[in-house]
């Protein structure tokens, strides 16, 4: 199993000449590292450094978590606009049929995988934690 396998869900969200482009650019292990580091850090942060009564409560940390996840996909998006521009230029490549929709997919795809990354870390690093234990429950 490869990087482009899981960011293309296994097979159900293949792109087409953007899922290409982005394997071919070496696009996939830079957006995945992204994805992994910035729900930890956060999580970290939230959990460990920023260990406040105030913070503690359910909707505080699902507004950290809907954030952390868009902060994700948006980086995730314009690192991956910048390579895959990179890539077209140098390669000459003139008719890609790559269009801003294919980017939002996987935008969508980085953010349902960031929240979930999120919850993982929630739950392994609550118990870290002393005034937001019971956060998520």
């Amino acid at each position: 199993m490869n990087i482009k396998e899981i960011f293309e869900l296994f097979g159900a969200a293949n792109l087409g000449d953007f899922s290409d482009s982005m394997d071919i650019s070496r696009t996939y292990s830079t957006t995945f590292w992204v994805m992994l580091i910035i729900p930890l850090l956060i999580t970290v942060l939230y959990y460990i450094v920023l260990d406040h009564i105030l913070l503690a409560k359910t909707k505080k940390w699902l507004l950290i978590g809907v954030g952390t996840c868009a902060t994700t996909a948006v980086i995730d998006m314009l690192i991956a606009k910048m390579k895959m521009g990179d890539y077209i230029f140098t390669s000459g490549i003139t008719n890609t049929h790559i269009d801003f929709g294919d980017y939002l997919s996987f935008g969508f795809i980085v953010f349902i995988y960031s929240a979930l990354l999120y919850f993982v870390f929630s739950l392994i690093l609550k118990s870290f934690s002393s005034r937001s234990r019971n956060v998520p429950f």
